[in-house]
């Protein structure tokens, strides 16, 4: 809890949040220089997470490898990394039977793995220079008093207990209701009264209109009941399902759209237990085997929660002196394309190579903070804007695109009209084309090099 002039470390890193996000971060930096010394501030009593299944893709796997972790994450992964395989989607809103809308083939497949084994894991390699402080809830920080932001003056860090730290930087990976996301608008919003734009719009996360209702149910019931059910095979819209735990739980995700909604003020808690009742009505038109996964979620489900889906708005910067944003705190995004853990992860190895490298001294930290955002913010926020276009298109409700209208008349023998056909062909081609944009990403490793060789040309 102090600064690197107090230590004699290099200098003192604080990250707020311990969540995939900040645990990432914490090992890459003590990977790569585990002479900085790092302090890890948790609001809750222990390394917990919210959620269930989490899906990763080679990128995520990539990084794993980097940092020596990949051997234990291929233990609990659902699928061989190097297999091709992808979703296979359906047209699932019929309920006399739905039919085969189109798969995905990805050369590097997604891995879908429970979200609390993968935060386990990261927890058992924190390195020794991290000290994990558990009940500390930020409220606020203070920029460095001097108004030069090399000044090696310290980043005041303020908790709910009345107890104060200092750092020589801080990094926001508390999650989509970030404090550091809210102080650094906030602070920034003061030095604005010469741009009209209005700061404080970004720090608050706003409501999509979605809203998804999580749960896991055991594939070996699922399967005594419907033996050919299809989740049990590949993953579905909108019910999207997968499998983790080695193919004995499937996760599942049901989602409920409603642009009218969307941009407006939720009223309650953002997750909480779900109605039963009420799920089963939303997909009571869907096909049999959607109905006996709702079935389940409903009825064998210990504790099915309904999440309301919100985002962070794209945010205008997300390094103010010496604070950054990463994960959810700078991008929350929705989940159509199962990358929010992985862009976390991307920004927490590409920022800790940016803090552990030996050209970065304490006077090049703001330096260093504006490669991270200069090389992963505008694809992050690429990302999450596909993602939330690509769930209304799932949803029939992208507009300019087919909005799931059935039509009688010239039927073939399927019972699909021409007019769906070609609706139905037209969203395909543009969420395949989404679909590539995401696979051909180069991921954190060639992000990585790229930012080395801005931080060396800062340097020669």
């Amino acid at each position: 809890m102090s600064t690197s002039s107090e230590s004699g470390h290099k200098f003192h890193v604080s990250i707020c949040g311990a969540g995939i996000a900040g645990l990432v971060l914490a090992i890459t930096i003590g990977r790569y220089d585990p002479s900085i010394a790092i302090d890890l501030y948790e609001a809750h009593d222990s390394i917990d997470t919210t959620g269930v299944g989490i899906t990763v893709w080679r990128q995520v796997h990539e990084v794993m490898i980097e940092l020596g972790l990949f051997d234990e994450f291929k233990q609990i992964i659902s699928h061989d990394s190097d297999s091709t395989r992808g979703p296979n989607t359906r047209r699932s809103d019929i309920r006399e039977g739905g039919y085969p809308w189109f798969q995905k083939v990805h050369r590097y497949g997604p891995s879908g793995m429970h979200r609390q084994q993968m935060v386990a894991i990261l927890e058992r390699h924190l390195p020794a220079s991290c000290t994990v402080h558990s009940r500390k809830r930020l409220v606020n920080y203070m920029e460095p008093e001097q108004h030069d932001s090399h000044s090696p003056s310290p980043v005041r860090l303020a908790f709910a207990d009345d107890t104060t730290a200092t750092t020589d930087v801080l990094i926001g990976a508390d999650g989509i209701r970030s404090v550091v996301r809210k102080t650094m608008f906030e602070t920034a919003s003061k030095d604005n009264d010469n741009d009209k734009t209005d700061l404080k719009q970004y720090i608050d996360a706003i409501f999509t209109g979605m809203t998804v209702y999580r749960s896991l149910i055991s594939a070996e019931t699922l399967r005594k009941e419907t033996p050919d059910n299809l989740s049990l095979k590949e993953m579905s819209a909108y019910l999207a399902t997968y499998p983790i735990d080695k193919g004995t739980l499937i996760n599942v995700g049901a989602i409920v759209s409603d642009p009218s909604l969307t941009g407006t003020q939720y009223e309650g808690h953002w997750v909480s237990d779900a109605s039963h009742e009420q799920l089963v009505e939303y997909f009571d038109d869907f096909e049999p085997d959607a109905r006996t996964v709702v079935k389940h979620t409903t009825q064998l489900c210990e504790k099915p929660t309904k999440w309301a889906l919100h985002v962070v708005k794209p945010l205008p910067f997300c390094v103010r002196k010496r604070v950054a944003l990463i994960g959810d705190a700078c991008h929350a995004m929705a989940p159509h394309f199962g990358a929010g853990a992985g862009q976390a992860i991307e920004d927490a190895f590409v920022l800790g190579r940016l803090i552990a490298h030996p050209l970065t001294t304490l006077s090049r930290l703001p330096d260093a903070l504006r490669i991270y955002e200069e090389i992963r913010l505008p694809f992050a926020h690429s990302v999450a804007s596909l993602s939330l276009s690509t769930g209304w298109m799932y949803a029939f409700m992208a507009p300019g695109y087919y909005d799931g209208t059935r039509k009688e008349g010239d039927l073939d023998e399927r019972g699909i009209s021409a007019y769906e056909k070609e609706g139905m062909e037209a969203l395909k081609q543009e969420i395949l084309r989404r679909w590539d944009f995401m696979d051909e990403s180069s991921g954190a490793l060639r992000a990585w090099k790229d930012a080395e060789s801005k931080l060396q040309a800062l340097a020669d």
